[in-house]
């Protein structure tokens, strides 16, 4: 042992192998770190106190921890001022100290704080000495909490952890079961009994600067779920790892690694030895695939080479299409998950023009930067203006959302004549960044509406936490006001997600629906017509006559086919959907592999694609910035720098992957825009007014990333001929690769839910040139439409491209069965074409059958959201769906049913779950959709022993389901 080790390992440090999930971390804890060896130490590059090997904790790791201290102080205090806790001597204590001190409180329920104690050691080794395994020693142990419940026949207790994080995590449950095993084992039984539970006490969502603790943050969870997985590690895989010669011990150099105290010595290890690590942003699962992989190759082929790097090996795999082939026959499944993890085509092409080389691999191997051959939608090509935002974050922020302390905008226009126009930098704390925001988006809208070619603008920021902390802000100052102010409309409105498309799609046709109804019934009062103006961002003075002609005009405009055609093309016009910030990471990770090991931030990702000489390649570090503003000087300057090196990387990024041969970016910027509709008041109905658009959005998302790519992962059919079905011509194929599924309930319904095309060689990420004609596809236009159209919905389908017209069919599944053979898997389609439609089907020719949105219900949804939102504030009256939602107990209150009447209720719930499963096990088709998963059957009881009952979920399917 190495005189790093600490021979011993506390609950902390086996919450950090759970985190870091590497068994050399709990090793190296243990038993201590690699020595250096005499050949280092005589050229003086490592010192004993190993400064290189170990990495030292950092400004922003101590503000992780003082946020967690905070979080304590604040809890304990609170459950001292509530008379509720017992606070012992910070003493470690035996198991009969303890008792004395919970004995000593007369109370029957409070919480003990500052406990310490040694862990049972003698009867873990005997656990240890039964399996015949090497015991392992434990330190001090340190529960925050002891929750002691006093009963007449004993006390029962329940380890509870303070934690500062938005949710629970799995090294959570590894302290608080730690720590309960211990003090099962020194408390005395049967008087004093355990809970069967431990928990997880979370700050207050909205931080707990402004609100106390509350007892519905504790997280619970039955400590007899957690026995088996970790008595399984602390008993048997624990003392194996550590037991091991350190060569044997897994590890793997990931993004997870970032903040572990032997991160340096690993990630210089990955890079000598040529481990997968050495690659970028690989996962440890995905690292164990691509070991398994190449074992698979090793175990398959005499032809593999033994003793090479992995990065060696698996360039000489890849080069091996006899040993792919072999593979791709036995597992098929492990191989397309490997080709993606690579960045290379999920199928070989009959004429591929691409060598079967992976740009991740070879950015390891050849230590260069390489472009990964994909289109990508999601980053401009060109813009006028582009706008760049930075967001210092601060970990140690008691804000349970917000943790924005400082921020710098900076603007970079292509023409020099309208730099005067629009602000170069602005900078300011959080309560200043709306209002910059706003003035910086006011600037651009007001050169917007002055020029005749508006200049094509687009927003900037460098990681997902920044956007995702902007996004949360915006949330939160609209939901945290009862009117939201100009400057909170016009940056939502020109900068959150999917703003373009709720502004051309939904507000317009829901708006028109509901302003027509609005218009035709009831006798409104002035104030009821200046309201509806208001939320429609129009003037709201003058009488009575004039106010309810504005209304009518611009319903008029909003069902004018102009609105509707203009819609239509920005839809048409653009592939996928631009965002409004581009997150520039994430794009870079997209179409770039970076010879940097493991993981990289924005310093390193300068420093690999900017010349060293140039400035903005040496960009300040997060650390950096974190700790000049915590010694109480302005990051101001450090933030504009960092705009700066930003910038240059987005400019560096394009001329790589759309220079020369490449032309992966597809999208041009776009004016910018912003119309804000409040068209909800209520704030629960505005909460789910957004999350229904979303919803689509989301769903829209994930077929927009697969067909920019020409679906990789689509089923591919391969076509046989035609026969005569009930109604129409049905069309026979066989599954060649994918999967495909038909629900038993859809063989009565048509709904020509999927997109079929040829599928070519040109459409796969490869090629230079060809679109893949789905990716030309506009669903909203036809989302809501029942096929085959009629007369009067046809001409909505006139709106596609011209493309998709001739070479797409939509298509409905008809059925899926064995062919005669039984070898092959045949399935039958309904299609649905373009008059004009030139794609033929062809005996033998291969097609690619994917998803498309159909959605009767997003509008009638929506417009039904707004109608009671409507009602709410002119009648006067409680609505009862809103009713429901903030007290959805107020109608039990009403109408209580006896509690026999509710055991009848609930065992008729459980004998319909129960019959509906036994036919299911019969293979009763039909039983198998009304077998409900154990959420759904929680609501559907609750459903059945309640007059009325409120069932929340996240939106989706599932939830669909549920509500159904």
């Amino acid at each position: 042992m190495s005189s790093f080790g600490k021979g011993s390992l506390s609950a902390t440090n086996l919450a950090g192998y759970h985190h870091y999930n590497c068994d050399l971390f709990i090793y190296n804890t243990y038993n201590g770190i690699q020595k250096p060896n005499l050949h280092e130490q005589n050229h003086g590059r490592i010192t004993q106190d190993a400064n290189r090997l170990k990495r030292e904790s950092t400004k922003l790791d101590t503000a992780q921890f003082k946020r967690g201290r905070n979080w304590e102080t604040s809890l304990m205090s609170w459950l001292d001022t509530e008379n509720l806790l017992l606070t012992v001597p910070s003493l470690p204590l035996t198991g009969e100290d303890l008792v004395e001190n919970i004995l000593a409180d007369e109370r029957d329920h409070f919480f003990v704080a500052g406990i310490s104690f040694m862990p049972p050691q003698d009867q873990f080794n005997e656990m240890y000495k039964k399996a015949g395994l090497e015991p392992v020693k434990f330190g001090l142990s340190k529960p925050d909490l002891l929750e002691v419940t006093r009963l007449s026949e004993g006390v029962v207790w329940k380890v509870i952890d303070a934690k500062a994080s938005r949710m629970v995590k799995t090294s959570h449950h590894v302290q608080i079961y730690f720590y309960t095993l211990c003090l099962t084992h020194l408390l005395p039984q049967p008087f004093f009994r355990a809970s069967n539970t431990a928990a997880v006490w979370l700050p207050p969502d909205d931080g707990f600067d402004r609100n106390d603790p509350s007892f519905d943050d504790i997280k619970t969870i039955e400590t007899s779920l957690l026995s088996f997985p970790l008595d399984d590690f602390l008993f048997r895989r624990l003392p194996a790892i550590l037991s091991l010669p350190r060569e044997d011990v897994f590890w793997h150099y990931n993004p997870l690694c970032h903040g572990c105290p032997f991160s340096n010595e690993c990630k210089q290890n990955a890079i000598d030895q040529g481990e997968i690590g050495s690659m970028s942003n690989i996962s440890i699962t995905d690292a164990k695939l691509l070991r398994s992989l190449l074992q698979m190759w090793k175990d398959m082929t005499t032809s593999a080479p033994q003793e090479l790097t992995d990065i060696e090996d698996l360039a000489l795999l890849l080069e091996d299409s006899a040993g792919l082939n072999k593979i791709n026959r036995t597992f098929p499944v492990t191989l397309r998950k490997a080709k993606h993890i690579l960045a290379l085509p999920p199928r070989t092409r009959r004429s591929s023009k691409v060598v079967t080389s992976s740009p991740v691999l070879e950015a390891a191997r050849m230590r260069k930067i390489q472009i990964i051959p994909r289109r990508n939608s999601t980053c401009p090509k060109s813009e006028d203006i582009a706008v760049v935002i930075s967001l210092l974050l601060d970990p140690s922020s008691p804000s349970g959302r917000t943790s924005i302390v400082s921020f710098s905008i900076s603007s970079t226009i292509s023409a020099g004549s309208l730099r005067q126009k629009v602000p170069e930098v602005l900078h300011g704390e959080l309560l200043d960044l709306i209002p910059c925001l706003a003035y910086m988006i006011d600037s651009i809208l007001s050169l917007t509406k002055s020029l005749d070619k508006p200049p094509r603008t687009q927003f900037y920021m460098f990681s997902s936490a920044e956007h995702s902390a902007l996004q949360t802000h915006f949330i939160d100052a609209a939901l945290n006001s009862s009117y939201p102010t100009h400057d909170i409309r016009v940056c939502i409105g020109a900068l959150s997600q999917g703003a373009s498309l709720l502004q051309t799609t939904f507000q317009p046709v829901l708006l028109s629906g509901v302003l027509l109804e609005f218009l035709t019934k009831g006798h409104w009062k002035k104030r009821d017509y200046q309201s509806i103006l208001e939320r429609m961002n129009l003037p709201t003075d003058g009488k009575i006559e004039g106010l309810k002609q504005r209304i009518q005009t611009e319903l008029n405009r909003l069902q004018g086919n102009d609105r509707q055609k203009a819609a239509e093309q920005q839809r048409r016009d653009e592939l996928g959907q631009l965002p409004r910030i581009v997150v520039l990471k994430r794009e870079i990770e997209k179409s770039l592999a970076l010879p940097i090991a493991g993981f990289w931030d924005l310093p390193e990702c300068a420093s690999v694609l900017l010349p060293s000489d140039s400035g903005a390649a040496r960009c300040p570090s997060d650390e950096e910035l974190y700790r000049l503003f915590t010694s109480g000087e302005s990051p101001s300057g450090l933030l504009e720098k960092r705009n700066k090196s930003i910038y240059a990387v987005l400019v560096a990024f394009r001329s790589r992957v759309s220079g020369g041969d490449n032309n992966l970016l597809l999208n041009e910027a776009r004016p910018l825009t912003s119309t804000f509709m409040d068209i909800c008041r209520e704030e629960h109905l505005r909460k789910l007014f957004y999350m229904q658009q979303f919803e689509v959005l989301a769903r829209l998302s994930e077929l927009w990333r697969s067909r920019i790519d020409g679906c990789p992962e689509a089923p591919i059919l391969q076509y046989h001929g035609a026969q005569q079905g009930q109604k129409r011509m049905e069309h026979v194929f066989y599954l060649l690769s994918g999967n495909l599924d038909m629900a038993a309930s859809d063989k009565d319904r048509t709904f020509f839910d999927y997109l079929l095309v040829e599928d070519r060689d040109c459409d796969d990420f490869e090629s230079e040139a060809h679109i893949p004609v789905e990716a030309l596809f506009d669903d909203l236009g036809v989302s809501g439409l029942v096929f085959p159209l009629n007369k009067f919905t046809k001409p909505r389908w006139q709106s596609q491209h011209p493309i998709v017209r001739k070479e797409l069919l939509l298509a409905d599944i008809r059925d899926i069965s064995a062919s005669v053979d039984g070898l092959r898997t045949k399935v039958t389609l309904q299609t649905w074409e373009d008059a004009n439609a030139t794609i033929k089907f062809t005996e033998g020719h291969t097609y690619r059958i994917s998803p498309r949105l159909v959605d009767f219900n997003i509008n009638k949804t929506l417009s039904a959201l707004l109608e009671i939102d409507l009602q709410h504030e002119f009648q006067e009256v409680v609505v009862p769906y809103i009713q429901i939602i903030q007290d959805p107990k107020a109608f039990n209150r009403e109408d209580r049913i006896s509690p026999s009447t509710r055991k009848m209720l609930e065992k008729a719930g459980s004998d319909m779950q129960r019959l509906f499963r036994e036919l299911d096990n019969l293979d009763v088709e039909a039983a198998k959709p009304l077998v409900l998963k154990a959420s759904q059957n929680r609501a559907a009881r609750h459903i059945l022993s309640n007059r009325l009952s409120v069932v929340w979920g996240p939106p989706g399917k599932e939830s669909l389901e549920c509500r159904a």
